[in-house]
């Protein structure tokens, strides 16, 4: 009888081991799943705001800028004050401002331009836009990343540009 008592309270306790064992490893999956759901939400709420300060863009018109200068140009002031009031919307949010150029041009002074010009920008929304200026960022990319043919006047025209990139939350 006494073996049988001892056997019942082996047998249960290798059954209680295997239970923990397995709530251990459904605890571990869900912090898993739980953070994996976590970083999808953030993602997806970084690619939200991007996707609004982009429409800015297309809605309010382009950043412009006079020919080989980085100076923003005056007439963008709606665009400027649409993109400070998203940024007021979402004051969590740190946005990377990317300059980029067409290809006419030596790369080396490109790079410094676009460089140039997304400080330009960066300086008009904190100066001009209250913008706190430790939500943003600049970083010029030259002829590095053209979304056009640079072979036409058109192509070029559009690989001249200011994108915004929320890039932490």
């Amino acid at each position: 009888m006494l073996k049988k008592v001892a056997i019942a309270a082996v047998f249960s306790l290798m059954v209680s081991g295997v239970a923990h064992a397995a709530l251990d490893a459904v605890k571990g999956l869900g912090k898993d799943l739980g953070k994996e759901a976590a970083s999808t939400a953030k993602q997806g709420a970084l690619s939200a705001v991007t996707k609004k300060l982009k429409k800015v863009q297309n809605e309010k018109g382009p950043i412009k800028f006079k020919t080989g200068k980085a100076e923003v140009d005056p007439a963008c002031d709606k665009t400027m004050t649409a993109i400070a009031a998203i940024m007021t919307d979402y004051p969590g949010f740190h946005v990377q401002v990317d300059g980029h150029t067409d290809n006419v041009g030596k790369p080396e002074a490109n790079m410094k331009l676009s460089q140039d010009r997304a400080d330009a920008v960066v300086k008009y929304l904190v100066d001009k836009k209250g913008v706190a200026a430790n939500r943003l960022s600049a970083k010029g990319f030259g002829d590095t990343q053209p979304i056009a043919d640079n072979k036409t006047k058109a192509g070029q025209a559009k690989n001249r540009r200011v994108d915004f990139t929320v890039t932490k939350m």
